[in-house]
């Protein structure tokens, strides 16, 4: 068993010269009281610490958020929540009191876009900082305020960064702590490269949040690998005594009482699911569903049920009835999800297994000496390369850090002079960081299929990658550099010339739009692949790659929704990434591109593209 993280407050001895405000003398007295006591909670010190809304915070309306005020707590958390349940509250709570209480103690926060990191930066940690009757102990005039990083007194750091394309920005900032919220619209392979920066800490905490989606997701992944710990409450009602369990695979739904006027702390809208008279949520506890995960990785799912804002609110518990039932357009998905905070399986995979075998027509095998043989048909072949990340294994089972699903892939792909495209032959390299090797293995499948461009993914890793090719003797001339992008607004793909900033010219491809062309194109027989080459669960083939693409909208939050294509978070598409943007090369080389309205949704409108990066490049040295 991991062993926990002891945050108690460090200020033994505190020095009360210099501070005036009789508040912040109490607050130093009890942080020692509290390390000498040995209580394991933060929670004294959010009154004098903190003010909400003009009285003086508390969790008291927030109970089902204390576990994170613990002061010896789990090497990684999870809050698997409902929307409007407080969360950006507790977490700007929670950070701001942890970081005074441990000198020179950093966190990193991380959401999707920065407009969302801004709005919890600047609406709701600047908001408590600025309204703290303890303002004199927080922070100084002489020190960093701004919305990429929060100092404090005592040395410690909150930082602020984002992480939608990539998660590049956050590599170089020293953190004891990484709290990412809204990790359901992050993509899993990120996560790695955001703990990075927690690599020279002793302590190494994790924390995640955010509102469920698909059971595809990011989200759902943390889940099952978390204690998964519910809110149960006992009913007292005499003759009952139902522990009920507020779930989607217990009794949630049959906790949703209906609407009456007499709704209150004493009467909640929450109904006993086996009796159906009234239950409070405030006599439950936490019990973890595998505590022997408890000081591993705590997971608390928190609905909106159990707060008494909604459950003893008649006005909200209306609204919350009213979704149920489908009021206001509200999706029974979009219910689940944002209400109940339960991942509900709606995501749509791109392309089905059905679809994959019919697809797969050639009539040889993933053989390269059969699929060499078959290369004088085609009017001109590329090789396109998908870089991979990392080490491990390919099995999607396992705990979370153990299995990894990013490896280099190769497709060799034969344009006909119809327009389609022929996926002649790939393979999976499972040398990793191994650039010599890869060099050799791409500049000999370039020679042996003949091929007049290597197509590769350009970004991360791909500039190093691409170096060592072009030593290994392919001509630069004949390369295609292309990185993902959302800036391409009327182009699926579109030229990058050099400049004297950047010197390589390159491709931005449209992620999202691309692979749904790809996928349309497979579909409609416009791309086709050698025989289908799954053979059992511990060896599924390349083409099966493709069931990894998933189709997720993510609200746009009173602007327009974005539809963004997204990989299952336990199955590889390396293969899949490097079929598109070999077929996106052959199409642009060809000039001859396929119906792009099948792609317009998923075209991303520029207001929402300009909220996830801030208005100027931040140097982090500069703060």
């Amino acid at each position: 068993m991991t062993e926990a993280v002891d945050l108690t407050p460090k200020i033994l001895e505190p020095e009360l010269v210099g501070y005036t405000s009789d508040n912040v003398k109490k607050i130093l007295k009890l942080q020692k009281a509290l390390r000498e006591s040995g209580t394991p909670t933060l929670k004294p010190l959010l009154p004098l610490l903190f003010s909400l809304k003009g009285k003086p915070y508390s969790l008291d309306n927030y109970f089902p958020f204390e576990p994170f005020f613990r002061t010896r707590i789990p090497r990684a958390t999870l809050l698997k929540t409902g929307r409007q349940v407080s969360k950006s509250t507790s977490l700007a709570a929670q950070g701001i009191s942890t970081a005074i209480s441990m000198p020179y103690f950093s966190t990193l926060y991380v959401t999707p876009l920065y407009e969302m990191i801004r709005r919890f930066s600047h609406n709701y940690v600047r908001e408590f900082i600025e309204s703290s009757p303890s303002k004199e102990l927080l922070v100084s005039e002489d020190l960093a305020q701004n919305v990429l990083q929060r100092q404090f007194n005592n040395g410690s750091n909150m930082y602020f960064s984002y992480a939608f394309l990539d998660a590049e920005r956050t590599r170089g900032i020293p953190a004891d702590k990484n709290a990412i919220d809204e990790v359901q619209d992050i993509q899993y392979d990120f996560l790695q490269i955001i703990h990075e920066t927690l690599s020279g800490s002793p302590y190494a905490v994790k924390a995640y949040s955010g509102t469920p989606k698909t059971l595809d997701n990011t989200m759902e992944k943390l889940w099952q690998d978390s204690s998964q710990a519910e809110w149960i409450i006992k009913c007292h009602h005499s003759g009952c005594n139902y522990w009920n369990v507020p779930s989607l695979s217990h009794d949630l739904l049959k906790m949703l009482g209906p609407w009456h006027e007499e709704i209150s702390e004493k009467i909640p809208g929450v109904v006993c699911a086996k009796c159906r008279k009234h239950l409070n949520p405030r006599s439950g506890r936490w019990v973890h569903a595998y505590p022997e995960r408890r000081w591993s990785f705590s997971g608390y799912h928190i609905p909106q049920i159990i707060l008494p804002m909604h459950y003893a609110n008649p006005e909200k518990w209306d609204i919350l009835i009213g979704k149920s039932q489908g009021r206001a357009n509200t999706t029974f998905t979009t219910f689940l999800n944002e209400v109940c905070g339960e991942s509900y399986d709606e995501g749509s995979k791109l392309l089905s297994e059905t679809d994959l075998k019919a697809a797969a027509v050639l009539p040889w095998p993933n053989d390269w000496r059969k699929a060499a043989d078959q290369i004088g048909g085609y009017v001109r072949r590329v090789l396109a390369v998908d870089w991979g990340g990392g080490g491990g294994t390919l099995k999607a089972t396992g705990d979370s850090g153990k299995s990894r699903t990013s490896f280099t892939s190769l497709a060799v792909l034969g344009y006909r002079a119809d327009g389609i495209i022929d996926v002649l032959w790939g393979m999976r390299s499972l040398k990793t960081h191994d650039y010599y090797y890869e060099s050799q293995l791409v500049v000999e499948t370039l020679n042996r299929f003949r091929c007049s461009h290597l197509v590769h993914d350009y970004g991360g890793a791909g500039a190093i990658r691409e170096t060592f090719v072009h030593q290994a003797g392919w001509p630069a001339e004949n390369i295609v550099p292309i990185a993902y992008h959302t800036t391409a607004k009327h182009n699926i793909m579109t030229f990058h010339p050099a400049t004297e900033s950047h010197p390589r010219h390159w491709y931005s491809v449209d992620k999202s739009r691309a692979l749904v062309l790809t996928s349309q194109c497979i579909k409609f027989g416009l791309i086709r692949f050698f025989q289908y080459d799954f053979k059992s669960a511990d060896d599924a083939g390349l083409i099966r790659d493709f069931l990894a693409l998933l189709e997720e909208k993510i609200d746009g939050r009173g602007t327009t929704d974005r539809y963004v294509i997204v990989r299952h978070p336990n199955l590889p598409d390396d293969f899949a990434q490097a079929v598109n943007i070999g077929s996106c090369a052959l199409w642009h080389i060809a000039k001859r591109w396929p119906d792009l309205s099948v792609t317009m949704k998923f075209q991303i409108p520029m207001d929402l593209e300009e909220l996830a990066k801030p208005r100027r490049v931040v140097d982090w040295e500069e703060i």
